[in-house]
Order: C-alpha cells, then structure tokens, then sequence
C-alpha cells in the first residue's frame, strides 16, 4: 500500500511534489480509509485533476519511471544507453541537476522508505530504510555515488554484490535479483504497483488485447457478472486459442442473444463498443487490485467511460466488503460528474496547475485555501467550484473565431 509518493526534476515538475495517501483529520466519509492497528490511516482513492497539459498525467508517469528502472536497471547495466529520464526542460539549472524520486509505502506488515537521484548517466544517491518497533526509520543500506554501507543483519550477503554496482545500475534491483530478505520484498512491492495509461492509443491498444485468464471458466464469470452489472448485455464469452510460434494467441467473441428467438449470435471482441472492450481489459486489473490489496495508477481513467461507470468504480474501492485488502487506485481525469462531496473526501482530491514558467505544482483541496485565506469547507460545492475557477487548475479560455479574420471580420 503506497504512503506517499515523493518527486523532483521530471517533466514539467521542477520542484519537489508530494503525493501523500496519509489522511487527514478531516471527518468526512471514514470508510474511505484504510485504518491499521496502530491508528495510522490512508485513502484509498486519489483523483488527480488539471487542466490539459498541466502535468497530471506527468505525475503518474514519474511513478511509472521509478518503477521501470527500479524493474529493469540490473538487466540494463551493460548497454550503452543512456537512462531515459525527462528533466525539467526549461531551466538550465535543473537541466545540470538530478532527478528524485522516493515512495513510503507499507508490504507485508513492514514500512519502507526507499528513493534515489539520478541524471541520464548516473545514480547519484541511494537510499532504503525500514520503519523499527520504536516508530523510526532506520536504514538497510545507504549509497553516495559508488560508496555504499549496508546492515549487514539484515540485509544478509549484501554487500558481496557491492562491486557489481555500475553507474546506471540500482543497487536495489542488484540485491533483490539475488534474494536478499527485504530488498526482494521491495521489488516485488514494485512490480505488484501497476500503471496504466488509457490516454495513449498504442498502449490502450495494447490494454484491450490484454486477456490473462480468459481461459479460466470462474473469470469469465466473473466478467460477466460485472459487464451484466454495469448494463452491458453480454450472454457468454467464447475463447479461440491458437499457437503461433509456440506462443499462445487469443481470439476471444462475446455471445449476443437475438431478439425474439433462442439463438445467439457471436460477436468478435475487436467490434464491440471501446467502452465494452476497455472494461474487458481493465476488469483484471480491478479485480486484482481489490482481491490482493494492490495499488493501481490509471492515466485518463473516464476516457470512453460513462460517468456512472466511474462512479461504480469508485464505489467498488471505496466498500469495505469489495475492497477487504487495502487496495488503493489513483487517476488522472477530467471528470467532473464524480467531483462531488458525496463521493470524496477533500483529502481525495488534487489538482495540477501549470504557472507561467511552465512550472507544475502538485496540491490537494484539504490544503487549498481560498482567496480568503480559509480552507474548503465539506459542504462546498466541489465540481462548481472548480469549473468556476475557484481551485485553480482549469484551461485560461481565451476568445477565438475561427471563421474570421485577424480583424474578427467573417470570411
């Protein structure tokens, strides 16, 4: 479960930017939480909203690029090229300085701080902590250039793969690829974090032909429950497997009642609607999260999505008898139906807002304060209120007639 998520120096961030899933005193909706034994709590829904090209998207892929190059740096070590890191452009400071990148996040009764700093060409700095009995993080192992101290305890046979460690290479992915206790369980807190990104064409292309178990019997009913639930009319799913180059390839056709007789007819996947064949893909993951106790990073989550449908997501995470393990889903969206104080606490909410300077800023309506210098209240109109501009983090219209001249004068 991530506790916050912490950046610098990427895209249009400039500075450091905090994603924080910790709740706050505010009372409203309890069982939007995730409470533990000890009292801490944390949300576990975050909607990201901004205007286009405000960054928001940026934020999801910051986290996606941690993740990536905390997966792939080992087997990456011995190319020639260069780490594929987007510093803030518009500043020849930040262009000559490394990026940050650091989450807490909770995995197996155990709290982790980890996070390191890097450039194009090098890791700089290192770092992974764990949380004691005693409510402090003390360290596994620390890392300044190719300096690195470990606790030895702890992170057993550690430092034999000290000399191993490259430029570009995380010592995290080099220990964790060798079963080092600890650092193994941080990996695969990484890999089990999932990110998608319904707002590029390719990878949503991608997202629709993602089938895994579509051969099991009990998913498929499972499916079909929930597109039944969500008012898609579908009677039964139809799997075709064929090998290609010894490789598994699907062709998977939904089953269509025709109307007045007993017979079906079968449709092929690829005609159905986007919508329909977005839920087909994004149900595993949904299920996933909420079976396992997950967090799922979504870009452009209500793309091809009716509100209502959004909204019934929504609800899913938020139930504690569907979501029973903690899962956590944070989006990117310019819904503004779902925008309402019925559905969110204001600690769920945040916006992206780009300045003058190209500079995006990170903030949550919790912390907001109005011109008057007075936070929002809970009763406030949320969706209204931002449309009005009162948030901030809107588009700046200005007026533009296509059809005239320079003059405004009509063609």
């Amino acid at each position: 479960m991530l506790i916050q998520f912490n950046f610098k120096n990427f895209k249009s961030f400039k500075n450091e930017t905090t994603l924080d899933m910790t709740a706050t005193s505010i009372t409203e909706h309890p069982y939007n939480l995730i409470t533990f034994d000890d009292g801490e709590k944390y949300i576990k829904t975050a909607a990201i909203y901004g205007a286009n090209n405000s960054g928001k998207s940026s934020v999801i892929e910051a986290f996606e690029f941690m993740k990536t190059w905390v997966m792939d740096s080992f087997k990456n070590a011995s190319n020639d090229e260069n780490i594929p890191l987007k510093r803030f452009a518009f500043d020849n400071n930040s262009k000559n300085k490394p990026a940050e990148f650091e989450v807490f996040f909770r995995f197996k009764k155990e709290e982790y701080q980890y996070g390191f700093s890097l450039d194009n060409k090098k890791i700089y700095e290192e770092w992974l902590y764990i949380k004691n009995n005693n409510g402090k993080f003390i360290p596994l192992f620390e890392r300044e250039g190719s300096n690195i101290t470990c606790d030895s305890k702890k992170l057993k046979g550690a430092n034999n793969f000290i000399p191993m460690v490259k430029d570009k290479t995380l010592f995290l992915s080099i220990i964790s690829n060798a079963n080092i206790p600890y650092a193994k369980d941080v990996l695969n807190w990484f890999g089990l974090t999932m990110v998608l990104d319904y707002g590029n064409v390719s990878s949503e292309k991608v997202l629709s032909e993602f089938t895994p178990d579509i051969e099991n019997i009990n998913y498929q009913n499972k499916l079909l429950s929930f597109l039944n639930d969500i008012d898609i009319d579908i009677k039964g799913i139809i799997v075709e497997k064929n090998l290609i180059n010894d490789k598994p390839k699907y062709k998977i056709y939904t089953k269509h009642l025709i109307e007045g007789t007993n017979k079906y007819y079968n449709l092929p996947l690829s005609q159905e609607s986007s919508g329909t064949q977005k839920m087909f893909s994004l149900f595993y993951f949904l299920e996933s999260v909420l079976d396992l106790g997950f967090t799922l990073f979504i870009d452009e989550l209500d793309s091809k999505l009716h509100p209502l449908l959004l909204r019934r997501i929504l609800t899913m995470f938020h139930n504690e008898n569907i979501n029973k393990d903690s899962g956590q889903l944070i989006y990117a969206t310019h819904d503004n139906y779902t925008l309402t104080r019925d559905i969110f606490r204001r600690d769920q909410i945040w916006f992206v807002e780009k300045d003058k300077h190209a500079v995006s800023s990170l903030y949550s309506l919790a912390e907001y304060k109005l011109e008057d210098d007075k936070k929002v209240r809970k009763d406030a109109s949320y969706n209204k209120d931002y449309l009005l501009g009162k948030y901030g983090a809107i588009p700046i219209l200005r007026g533009y007639d296509m059809w005239g001249d320079e003059n405004g004068k009509v063609k």
